[in-house]
């Protein structure tokens, strides 16, 4: 992931992402081809603040909620959605007299976990000149650049339209300081072979 200071390339800042979906729209969002979702259970520590002392469920939550859409690497990946929550053990901890209730929780996860040379389909949010905006799951964004040897022509011929569905694969993934995601594409070659077979190479 990335290195401190090191910022993400201009094409690939991510757009806000309009709505965390809910675990049963994520988990359905998974069948979906190539969607690079997995569900899997995951043990994640809390530190439950005091005013939550009556609101355990509550604060849980709130601190459970903080980490969706960030890249993690205790989740490989980022947490999307999660559900069945159960508090491991009976009892917290409180260390250095700091106010704080420290105990573990079980629940299942949504992750994403895309990698380099994988396929992800999204759809088409923004066309330029230099590249082509994807949104994914309705959370994620990607950057495909055109390629440095294609004229703007030939990009234009490609007949890429705002609201299509766009197949590509995965060239790079990163995350800033806060964990928000970036991923990077090129388009499937199988898919433009008569366009795209000239610029690049394996």
């Amino acid at each position: 992931m990335a290195t401190a200071g090191e910022q993400p390339p201009p094409a690939a800042q991510p757009l806000l992402c309009p709505e965390v979906p809910s675990f049963a729209a994520a988990c359905a969002l998974m069948r979906s081809r190539y969607s690079c979702l997995v569900l899997a259970p995951h043990r994640r520590h809390i530190a439950l603040a005091p005013r939550y002392l009556d609101r355990k469920r509550t604060g849980i939550r709130h601190q459970l909620d903080a980490e969706l859409l960030r890249y993690s690497e205790s989740f490989s990946g980022v947490p999307v959605a999660y559900d069945n929550v159960k508090v491991v053990g009976e009892l917290g901890d409180i260390y250095d007299d700091q106010g704080f209730i420290h105990f573990n929780i079980e629940a299942d996860f949504v992750i994403f976990r895309p990698k380099k040379g994988k396929k992800l389909v999204g759809v088409i949010n923004k066309v330029a000149p230099s590249h082509i905006g994807c949104l994914l799951h309705g959370c994620f964004n990607a950057s495909i650049p055109k390629p440095d040897q294609m004229t703007t022509i030939q990009w234009q011929d490609l007949g890429l339209k705002i609201g299509d569905k766009l197949e590509f694969e995965v060239l790079h993934l990163d995350s800033d300081a806060a964990g928000v995601f970036f991923i990077r594409g090129r388009l499937n070659k199988d898919r433009y072979s008569s366009i795209l077979e000239d610029f690049f190479s394996d």
